[in-house]
C-alpha cells in the first residue's frame, strides 16, 4: 500500500460503501493496489508509523455485508486489506460520508517520515498536495435518476430469483403474498407440457376437469371448480387478458385448449380468489401464460419431435428487430398424435382422443417513443380431432326396483340387462378394456378454431406513474360430436312392439354434432384502463382501472340429443328436420324422443377497482383492494322436442326461453405482511370472492337460471429464502374457504327436456388447506424439488331441490332427480392429498460436450369426488401415480443443438379421470380414462441470440 494514499482508498471505499450496488460491494472487495494505482497515479504516500484508534470505516463493513453469489468469499479479503485503513482513519465525525457525496475532504495524508507524525492528531483540515491532486483525478459520482422495477442484489449463494406478475407488475416471487406455482419455458419442454391435463400434473392443488377430453378440458384449483354450464372458477389469461368465453351449453376450454402452451416465457398458477385486479371474478384462482415477447436482437429456434402413437410434432419461432424502435416474433406449432382410445364398433373412427392442431401467433413491440411503448400480439388456433366417448363402467342392478317411479321401471326394464350385457360383450374380446370404448358416432369430433388480437398500449407519465391501456377481441367456433356416456344397447324387449332394425340402439342419453350448427360461436372483446404508480417517496405502490368485457353470438348454436329411444345414431347429424332421425320410440311414447336445441347466450361484464400496497416500513405492509363488479346474462333458447306414440311419430313440440340474470357485487382483499429479515415473508389475508350466475338454455322454464355463489377467504403464509451450504427456497400457505350459494350440478328428467343437468346454488360448503413447495440447489449439479396439497372440503348445507325441480317438470321429473352430494360429503375436484416431487441432475461432463441434464418428477394424486350428484359406489375416484422423466442434451458439442428424450407416465399407470354421476339417474355410470404412457423426442436448432 505505501504507493497509495490513505486519503485515496477512504474515497473510494467510502464512495462504493455509500451507493451500496452488488457491482460496487464487488469492485470494492477484490481491486488490487496495482489496479487502484493504475485508476489514481503515483501519488506517493508514506507508510503510518502507528494505526490511530478510530471508529471503523463503512470500508471495511461494506462488502462483507452483501457480496454477490460469484464473490463469496471476496468479503474477507476485502475486510482484510482494508482494516489498516479503517484502523489509520481518524476518529472523526468527518470520515462519515454524506449520502450525496464521497467523503474525501476528511482524509488528509500526512507526512508520516517525522517523529512527530506518529503521536500527533491528523489535522482533518489539512490538505497535502496528493490530495489535491486526487479530487482531479477521481470523478464523483451524480445522483442518478431513479429506475422503477430495479432488481434487489442477490446475496450470495442464493438460488435464481424468479419474476412474477401476479400483482399486474414485475416482482419477485418471495415478494408476492400469495400462493404461487411457476413453471419457466425449461421446465415445460422438459415435461412435455401440451394441455391442461399436462400442467396440472405438475401443479399441487390443481386438477382438470376432462368430461368432454383434453381439448375441452377445465380447471380446479383448491376444490373451485367449474360445473357444466357455469362460469370458469379458475380463468385463463394470455398476455394479461382473459380467454374468450364459451356458450353456456356446455364448457369449451376457457383458454386451456390446445395450442396455447407453447412459446411462452412462464405459467404462474396463481391459487385462490382472485376478485380484485383480474378481469373476470374467479373463485379458485387464475393460470397466467406469459408469451416470448420479441427481443432487440435476431434470434430464434426450430423444433421437431416425435413419439408414440405416431406423434409428430414441429415448431419454431423468430425475434427480428426490423428497426431500432419496432421488433416483430413469429411462432408456429403444429401437432399431431393418433389417440389412445379403441373404439371396438369400428363406426366412425376407429381411435378416440388423437391430437392435431395448429396454432400460429405474431406479435410486435413499437416503441413510439421513449416513454411509449405498443405491444401487439395476433393468434390463430386451429384443432380437429377425433372428439372423444367415455366408457361404460357400471351398472345399476337395482335401477328398475322402485315401482313408484314409472320412469324406473320402464327404461330401467329395458337398459340393466342391456348395460350389463355391454359389460359382458367387452370382457368376453379377450381385452382388459380399460381403453376401450364404443361410440356409434359416424362422425366424432372436437373442433376448435379460436382467433385471439390483443394491443397493449403502455405510456410512463413519469418515473412513478404508468398508464396502460389493454384492447382485446377473440373468437371461439366449437363443435363436439361424442357419446359422452358410450353405451351400446341393442333394443329388444318381449312385450313391446320391436325395431325390426337390429342396428339400432336404445339410448338413454347423447349428445351428437349438428354440422349446421357450432356447440360455441362467440365473439368477446375486452378494454381496460389501468393506472399504476408509485406515491409518498416509493413508501405506497397503487394501482386502479375500469374494466369491460362484452360477449356475443354470431348466430344460433346448438346440438341434437336423443334419449329413452332407439335410433340409428348416424340419424342424429341431420339439419333437424323429422325426417332425418331414424328412430323408434322404445317406451310407448311416454318419455322418449330426440331433443333439437338451438341458443344464444349474451355476458356483458364491467367493473372498477383499485388496490394499493403501503410499506409502512423495511418489515412491515398493508395491502387492500375493492373491486365492484355489475354482471348481466341473457339467454334465447329454441327446444324443439320429437316424439313417437306406438312408433309413429308426432308433431313436433317447441318451446323458447329468455332466461335473464344479473347480479353485482363488491370483491376485495386486505394482507399484512411482515419481513422478519431479508428473504423471509410471512402474511395474512381475507379476501371475498365472487362467480356471477348464470342462464341455461337446456334446462326447463324454472330451472334455467342460478345465483351468483360468494366465497370468504382466510389465508396466512410463510415464504422464506436462504443461502448457505444448500441454499432454497420454501413457501408454505394454510386456508379456509368459507362458500354460500356454491354452484353445484343436478342431473334430473323431465318430458320437455328429457335428461339433462342444471345447477344448483347448493347451500354452504368449506373448504381448507395446507400447501407448499421448496426447492434446494443441494449441489452445484443437484436440485429437488418438493410440493404439496392437502385439502378437506365438505357439503355443510344442502338446499332442498326436489319441489323446484317437481314444479317445473312434474311428477316424473320429480322422481327422476338425482341428489347432489349429500351434507358432510367431499366436493367434487379436491384431491385429499397432491404431492410432486422433481430431481434434476446435470451430469459432470467436458464442456466440449454440451451441458447434459437428466430429471424425473413424481406425483400422487388422491383420491377425490368426481361429480356433485350422489352416485353409489363410482362416485369417488381412485389414487392414482405418475412418473415422467427427462433426458436433456443443451449445446450439444459446443453447437446450437439441443436433444429431449422425454417419457410421460412412464409406468403406464392405469387412471380414471371422470366419472358421470349417472348411476342413480340413468341406471348406470360411465368415465373417463387418463392418458397412457408416451415416449418422444426432441431436436431442437437455435440461432442467432438465441444460441
Amino acid at each position: 500500500m505505501n504507493k497509495i494514499t490513505i486519503a485515496a482508498t477512504i474515497a473510494v471505499a467510502a464512495n462504493f460503501a455509500n451507493f451500496s450496488t452488488a457491482s460496487a460491494q464487488e469492485t470494492a472487495a477484490t481491486t488490487s493496489d496495482d489496479e487502484l494505482t493504475q485508476l489514481l497515479g503515483e501519488v506517493e504516500a508514506p507508510a503510518p508509523s502507528a494505526p490511530a484508534a478510530s471508529k471503523p470505516s463503512e470500508a471495511a463493513a461494506a462488502p462483507a455485508s452483501a457480496a454477490p453469489a460469484e464473490t463469496a468469499a471476496a468479503p474477507a479479503e476485502a475486510a482484510t486489506d482494508a482494516a489498516p485503513v479503517a484502523a489509520a482513519a481518524p476518529a472523526s465525525a468527518d470520515s462519515a460520508a454524506p449520502s450525496d457525496t464521497a467523503a474525501v475532504a476528511a482524509t488528509p495524508a500526512t507526512d508520516s517520515t517525522t517523529p512527530a507524525a506518529a503521536a500527533a492528531p491528523v489535522d482533518p483540515t489539512a490538505a497535502s498536495a496528493e490530495t489535491a491532486a486526487l479530487y482531479d483525478v477521481i470523478e464523483l459520482p451524480k445522483k442518478e435518476k431513479k429506475v422503477p422495477v430495479t432488481p434487489e442484489p442477490r446475496r450470495a449463494g442464493m438460488i435464481e430469483e424468479v419474476i412474477v406478475t401476479a400483482q399486474r407488475r414485475e416482482e419477485s416471487l418471495q415478494e408476492v403474498p400469495m400462493s404461487i406455482t411457476v413453471l419457466d419455458a425449461k421446465q415445460m419442454s422438459n415435461a412435455n407440457i401440451t394441455n391442461a391435463s399436462d400442467l396440472a400434473t405438475y401443479t399441487p392443488s390443481m386438477s382438470t376437469n376432462q368430461r368432454f377430453g383434453a381439448d375441452n378440458a377445465t380447471f380446479s384449483i383448491r376444490g373451485f371448480t367449474q360445473e357444466l354450464r357455469t362460469t370458469s372458477s379458475v380463468a385463463t389469461y394470455m398476455a394479461e387478458v382473459v380467454a374468450p368465453r364459451g356458450q353456456s351449453s356446455q364448457t369449451s376450454g376457457d383458454g386451456a385448449g390446445p395450442g396455447a402452451l407453447f412459446d411462452l416465457a412462464n405459467v404462474q398458477v396463481l391459487k385462490g380468489p382472485q376478485g380484485t385486479l383480474f378481469g373476470r371474478n374467479t373463485t379458485g384462482g387464475a393460470v397466467l401464460l406469459t408469451p416470448n415477447k420479441p427481443k432487440d436482437e435476431f434470434e430464434g429456434y426450430v423444433e421437431v419431435s416425435g413419439s408414440q402413437r405416431n406423434g409428430m410434432r414441429a415448431q419454431g419461432a423468430v425475434s427480428i428487430p426490423v428497426a431500432d424502435t419496432f421488433k416483430v416474433r413469429l411462432a408456429i406449432d403444429k401437432n399431431k398424435r393418433d389417440g389412445y382410445l379403441i373404439n371396438t364398433t369400428k363406426i366412425g373412427a376407429n381411435e378416440l382422443g388423437s391430437t392435431d392442431y395448429t396454432s400460429v401467433r405474431v406479435s410486435s413491440v413499437w416503441d413510439i417513443t421513449d416513454n411509449i411503448q405498443n405491444y401487439t400480439i395476433g393468434s390463430y388456433i386451429t384443432s380437429d380431432s377425433t372428439g372423444y366417448s367415455s366408457q361404460l363402467y357400471g351398472c345399476n342392478a337395482n335401477f328398475a326396483n322402485d315401482l313408484s317411479n314409472f320412469f324406473l321401471v320402464f327404461s330401467g326394464a329395458l337398459q340393466v340387462p342391456q348395460c350389463q350385457a355391454q359389460l359382458d360383450r367387452q370382457k368376453a374380446a379377450g381385452q382388459d378394456g380399460f381403453y376401450d370404448v364404443v361410440s356409434t358416432i359416424a362422425t366424432p369430433i372436437t373442433a376448435i378454431k379460436e382467433k385471439r388480437l390483443i394491443n397493449t398500449l403502455t405510456w410512463d407519465i413519469n418515473d412513478d406513474i404508468k398508464l396502460k391501456n389493454i384492447l382485446a377481441y377473440a373468437h371461439l367456433n366449437t363443435k363436439n360430436g361424442s357419446d359422452i356416456f358410450g353405451t351400446q344397447f341393442p333394443y329388444a324387449l318381449v312385450g313391446l312392439p320391436l325395431d325390426p332394425d337390429p342396428n339400432r340402439e336404445f339410448k338413454t342419453g347423447v349428445s351428437v354434432l349438428n354440422p349446421n350448427e357450432p356447440v360455441t360461436s362467440q365473439a368477446t372483446l375486452v378494454g381496460e384502463l389501468q393506472l399504476q404508480g408509485t406515491s409518498f417517496d416509493s413508501a405506497v405502490d397503487w394501482q386502479a382501472g375500469l374494466y369491460y368485457e362484452k360477449s356475443s353470438p354470431d348466430g344460433f348454436s346448438g346440438n341434437n340429443s336423443a334419449g329413452l329411444i332407439s335410433c340409428n345414431m348416424a340419424s342424429l347429424e341431420g339439419d333437424g328436420v323429422i325426417k332425418k332421425f331414424d328412430c323408434y320410440d322404445a317406451l310407448l311414447g311416454l318419455v322418449g324422443g330426440v331433443l333439437v336445441q338451438q341458443y344464444k347466450t349474451t355476458y356483458l361484464n364491467k367493473a372498477a377497482y383499485s388496490q394499493a400496497t403501503w410499506r409502512i416500513n423495511e418489515a412491515f405492509s398493508v395491502t387492500g383492494g375493492l373491486r365492484y363488479t355489475w354482471d348481466d346474462t341473457k339467454g334465447y333458447g329454441i327446444k324443439t322436442r320429437y316424439g313417437w306414440v306406438l312408433g309413429i311419430p308426432q308433431a313436433p313440440t317447441t318451446v323458447v326461453t329468455t332466461p335473464h340474470v344479473s347480479s353485482k357485487a363488491p370483491t376485495g382483499l386486505i394482507e399484512v405482511d411482515y419481513k422478519p429479515f431479508e428473504g423471509s415473508m410471512v402474511y395474512a389475508k381475507y379476501l371475498r370472492g365472487y362467480r356471477q350466475g348464470n342462464v341455461i338454455l337446456a334446462a326447463d322454464p324454472g330451472v334455467d337460471t342460478f345465483k351468483p355463489e360468494h366465497v370468504k377467504t382466510y389465508e396466512v403464509g410463510l415464504k422464506t429464502e436462504f443461502a448457505g451450504p444448500v441454499p432454497g427456497r420454501v413457501s408454505i400457505a394454510a386456508f379456509t374457504n368459507d362458500f354460500t350459494d356454491q354452484q353445484l350440478q343436478l342431473g334430473y328428467i323431465s318430458p320437455g327436456s328429457l335428461q339433462t343437468t342444471t345447477i344448483v346454488n347448493a347451500g354452504k360448503s368449506r373448504i381448507r388447506g395446507i400447501e407448499g413447495d421448496a426447492f434446494f440447489q443441494v449441489l452445484d449439479s443437484i436440485t429437488v424439488g418438493f410440493a404439496f396439497s392437502l385439502l378437506d372440503t365438505v357439503l355443510l348445507e344442502q338446499a332442498d331441490q326436489t319441489a323446484r325441480v317437481q314444479a317445473a317438470g312434474g311428477p316424473i321429473a320429480g322422481a327422476s332427480v338425482t341428489r347432489i352430494a349429500d351434507v358432510g360429503d367431499e366436493l367434487p375436484y379436491a384431491p385429499k392429498q397432491t404431492y410432486v416431487t422433481n430431481v434434476s441432475w446435470r451430469l459432470p461432463v467436458s464442456e466440449r460436450l454440451g451441458e447434459i441434464d437428466v430429471g424425473a418428477t413424481y406425483s400422487m394424486i388422491g383420491k377425490q369426488r368426481s361429480a356433485a350428484t350422489s352416485s353409489g359406489p363410482y362416485g369417488m375416484l381412485d389414487a392414482f401415480n405418475l412418473l415422467n422423466l427427462n433426458f436433456t442434451w443443451t449445446k450439444i458439442m459446443n453447437t446450437p443443438l439441443d436433444l429431449v428424450v422425454f417419457g410421460t407416465n412412464v409406468l403406464n399407470e392405469e387412471y380414471t379421470t371422470y366419472t358421470s354421476g349417472t348411476y342413480n339417474l340413468l341406471g348406470y355410470e360411465s368415465r373417463a380414462v387418463g392418458t397412457p404412457r408416451l415416449i418422444g423426442a426432441r431436436l431442437k436448432v437455435n440461432f442467432g441470440a438465441y444460441q
